[in-house]
C-alpha cells in the first residue's frame, strides 16, 4: 500500500531517511511529501512526518475534480481538506468545498465538524489524493523536553531527532547506546517498546539516566563503561544510536581522537551482519568512522552559532 507522508519543514533530508529506514526509500520526493509503502503499525513511531495518508491518486492539479468523480466514496461520514505544500493561487477553502460537494453528489455524508474520515489532498508540483491514516502526536515531544527530566544537562538532543536516529538505527531488535549521557535515545528506543541498553563512562551520568528512565516509567537498563572497550558480546546488537562527547558541556573517557577510532571498532564488533550505528558528533570524522564502517548516509544540523551536529548512519561492512 502506497502512502503520502507530509514530512516536517526544515529537516526534511532526516525525516526522509527516517521513512527509508524504517518503511521503504520513498518513490518520489515533491517538496515535502514523500510516497513510500508504510505499515501503518509503525505509524506512531515516526517523528519527522507530521502526517501519512493512504494515497488513492495522484494527478495534476487541474484534474483534481475528475478524480473525484472517480474515487471510492467512503461510508462513515467525511470531509475534504486540502493542504498547500508549495505556493498556488488556489484557495483551500474554495477547492474543499468544490470537491466536497462532488462526494456529497455521490452520495457521501459530509461532516465538516465531527468527520469519520478525511479525503486529504496535498498540493505540491502534483496533487495527491487519499484518505488520512496517522497524525503525529507533537505535543509528545515538548513533554519530554530535555529540562522537564529529573536530570539534565546542556546540549542534549531534542526528543523529536533522537527518536528519528533510533527509527533510522534500526526498525526491531535490541538498541545500545554506549554513550547514554542523560538517555535521550533511550527513552525514545522504550517508548517504541523496543528492547534497549544504555553505557556510559561516569557513574553520576549512569545514575542521572536512570532517574529519567524512570521517571517515563521505563526500566533503568544502564550500566557503567568503556565505549573503547565494550562488555556486550559481539554480533548481539542490532542497532546503535550514540552522541560522542563534544567536550563545551560533556565530559570525555581518555583521548577524544582516541574514544572515536577505538569505540567504532567496538560498533562494528557488536553489530549483527547488515546492523546500522547513527554515529553523531560536532566534528568531521568520516576518515575515522571509515576505518570500521561502511558510511551510507551523512546529514548535517546546524544547532547554533558554534555547533553543527554531523550524523554519520554507518552500516557493518
Amino acid at each position: 500500500m502506497k502512502h503520502a507522508f507530509l514530512l516536517l519543514g526544515g529537516l526534511e533530508e532526516i525525516a526522509i531517511a527516517e521513512i527509508k529506514y524504517l518503511f521503504s526509500l520513498p518513490e518520489i520526493i515533491d517538496g515535502r511529501i514523500a510516497v513510500a509503502s508504510g505499515d501503518k503499525a509503525l505509524f506512531p513511531r515516526l517523528a519527522l512526518t507530521k502526517e501519512v495518508t493512504e494515497l488513492l491518486q495522484i494527478c495534476e492539479h487541474s484534474e483534481l475534480e475528475r478524480i473525484f468523480f472517480e474515487i471510492p466514496v467512503p461510508e462513515q461520514p467525511l470531509c475534504v481538506r486540502v493542504k498547500k505544500i508549495e505556493r498556488t493561487n488556489t484557495s483551500s477553502q474554495e477547492l474543499e468545498r468544490k470537491l466536497g460537494e462532488i462526494l456529497w453528489k455521490r452520495g457521501a455524508k459530509i461532516s465538516v465538524s465531527s468527520p469519520r474520515t478525511v479525503v486529504r489532498v496535498y498540493l505540491a508540483d502534483k496533487a495527491y489524493v487519499g484518505i488520512l491514516r496517522h497524525i503525529t502526536d507533537t505535543k509528545q515531544f515538548e513533554e519530554r523536553h530535555p529540562k522537564r527530566r529529573p536530570f539534565f544537562k546542556p546540549g542534549v538532543m531534542l526528543p523529536r531527532i533522537s527518536r528519528a536516529l533510533v527509527n533510522i538505527a534500526l526498525k526491531d531488535g535490541f538498541f545500545f547506546d554506549p554513550m547514554c549521557g542523560t538517555g535521550g535515545f533511550l527513552i525514545e528506543a522504550g517508548l517504541m517498546g523496543l528492547k534497549y541498553a544504555g553505557m556510559d563512562a561516569f557513574s553520576e551520568i549512569i545514575s542521572g539516566c536512570a532517574k529519567n528512565l524512570r521517571c517515563y516509567g521505563l526500566p533503568p537498563c544502564v550500566l557503567r563503561g568503556d565505549a573503547r572497550q565494550m562488555p556486550i558480546k559481539s554480533t548481539s546488537v542490532n542497532g546503535i544510536s550514540t552522541d560522542f562527547p563534544y567536550l563545551q558541556s560533556s565530559k570525555s573517557f581518555g583521548n577524544l581522537n582516541e574514544l572515536y577510532s577505538m569505540a567504532t571498532q567496538e560498533f562494528a564488533r557488536v553489530l549483527v551482519s547488515g546492523g546500522r550505528a547513527v554515529v553523531v558528533s560536532n566534528r568531521e570524522i568520516m576518515d575515522i568512522v571509515e576505518e570500521s564502517l561502511e558510511v551510507v548516509d551523512i546529514f548535517r544540523c546546524r544547532i547554533h552559532g558554534s555547533l553543527t551536529r554531523r550524523i554519520y548512519v554507518c552500516s557493518k561492512k
